[in-house]
């Protein structure tokens, strides 16, 4: 996922490093904000592209156990227990209610998918600290259906912020989703077929490639604890990309939503950071860092299953695999100012062991 067609943000970008770069974007179909035009400031995710078991998707489906092992581990067929427990300080965001064989994800409903984005925008909001929640509330997320563009990134026009994400983000993580879901239940391997699936058909500006009939087992996909666990993998992918997207504003990486900086005028170092992707990187990175500790925030606040940073590490796998699948790039090519994929995983691991090691502090950054 590009993320990144702008300065900074998750772009599919060679699905491989976050790419950040300014650039124009489409305007978004009419019945979402209206379109952005050129974006003169922007911050995107460059590469690889998130209430899963929660209530209301019709019959509530059989328990499916405990926290799952790391995202990478080998695929084995988890024994389930029931779900955790703890009380929530916030009621979790609703989930439209749907029925087990009409599951949105399973389907790539894509006005249900662009509705949870809604949905887990305003529940990361609702997880920042407090002067991190007034430079973002009210920041509206718009709609790209632009063919071909996976990506998702925070900008500002004309003075004003904004955050966008794209249809076909949207897409290849409601797939990644079920794939995942598919290995945490049947031992398959399924996320690894979809990476290469996606290096091997994707072309560019063409509609998202979608797997041919079969690819997954239709018998498997009924299966009630694969579909609650294909919508927490999905939150917890989304929810990570918005929470990354939302902490290039809240932490001024931005003009429209930023402070005096360093020097005297903060647009000075973002203009550096424009431009010249070694100053950008640090950006990147620190949006990492913040968007983990969203997730794990808005997460602890849900009943039952928490939410952890697992998606991310599988949208960081899914970038890392789908490069090296695709060394010419035929993907996103956008321009490449995120670290790799190498150095961003363990910044995501060691960030998520601090919060919990702790209870849930956040690693403090500096916020222009």
């Amino acid at each position: 996922m590009t993320l990144l067609r702008s300065t900074a943000g998750f772009a599919l970008s060679a699905l491989a490093a976050a790419a950040c770069s300014t650039t124009s974007s489409p305007p978004p179909p009419a019945s979402y904000p209206p379109p952005y035009g050129a974006q003169p400031y922007a911050y995107g995710y460059g590469q690889q592209p998130p209430s899963y078991g929660q209530p209301g998707y019709g019959a509530q489906p059989a328990p499916y156990g405990a926290q799952p092992a790391p995202y990478g581990a080998p695929p084995q067929t988890p024994a389930y227990s029931p779900p955790q427990t703890a009380p929530a300080t916030q009621p979790p965001m609703p989930v439209p209610s749907v029925q087990g064989a009409m599951d949105p994800i399973t389907n790539t409903d894509i006005n249900w998918l662009r509705q949870r984005a809604a949905s887990l925008m305003q529940e990361d909001v609702a997880a920042l600290p407090d002067v991190a929640k007034q430079r973002v509330q009210g920041i509206p997320l718009s709609i790209d259906d632009t063919p071909g563009e996976v990506n998702a990134f925070a900008t500002c026009n004309n003075g004003t912020a904004a955050m966008v994400v794209t249809d076909g983000l949207l897409d290849i993580s409601a797939h990644l989703a079920q794939a995942r879901a598919n290995d945490d239940v049947f031992g398959t391997r399924k996320v690894n077929d979809y990476i290469q699936f996606i290096a091997q058909t994707q072309k560019p500006n063409a509609p998202v490639s979608q797997p041919p009939r079969g690819f997954f087992d239709p018998a498997q996909q009924a299966d009630a604890r694969r579909v609650a666990r294909q919508h927490d993998v999905f939150d917890e992918m989304l929810g990570f990309v918005l929470g990354h997207e939302l902490a290039h504003h809240h932490l001024g990486h931005l003009p429209c939503t930023g402070g005096t900086g360093f020097l005297g005028s903060s647009n000075i170092l973002r203009g550096l950071s424009e431009t010249v992707p070694m100053f950008n990187q640090p950006n990147e990175i620190a949006a990492d860092t913040a968007g983990t500790d969203t997730i794990l925030t808005a997460g602890a606040r849900r009943s039952g299953y928490h939410l952890t940073e697992g998606g991310a590490l599988l949208m960081m796998q899914f970038f890392a695999s789908s490069d090296q699948l695709s060394p010419e790039d035929i993907l996103f090519g956008f321009d490449r100012t995120h670290p790799p994929p190498a150095i961003r995983t363990p910044i995501i691991q060691q960030t998520a062991n601090l919060w919990r090691s702790t209870g849930g502090t956040w690693v403090p950054l500096p916020r222009l």
